[in-house]
């Protein structure tokens, strides 16, 4: 019987969305002003889209993968105490990348 990862889980959730954050690929765009999901970006009449939704998802799956495939057993014991700082580095990238909404150049 798999079991699901945490672990791997919660790293690869972190590393995922910061890549897809930083690259700008977002699963799919909502718009929502009008409602609207899409796959692909709309024109400015729908307004702003928000990605945030899109970087969740496509986060997701690829966390519930490596969730499923890598097992627990894959990592060291000593690994498994210092996974914590996979999300950490993650966060912290995050935040230099939006470094420009916070007011800091």
């Amino acid at each position: 019987m798999s079991r699901f990862s945490a672990h791997w889980f919660a790293a690869t959730f972190a590393l995922a969305y910061t890549v897809l954050l930083v690259l700008d690929l977002p699963l799919f765009h909502y718009y929502p002003l009008t409602g609207t999901l899409s796959w692909h970006p709309l024109p400015e009449e729908f307004g702003p889209s928000m990605h945030w939704y899109g970087l969740l998802a496509g986060a997701g799956i690829a966390a519930c993968g490596a969730a499923w495939v890598l097992k627990d057993g894959y990592l060291p014991v000593t690994v498994r105490y210092w996974i914590w700082l996979a999300p950490a580095a993650a966060m912290a990238a995050c935040l230099y990348v939006l470094r420009g909404f916070f007011g800091v150049s």
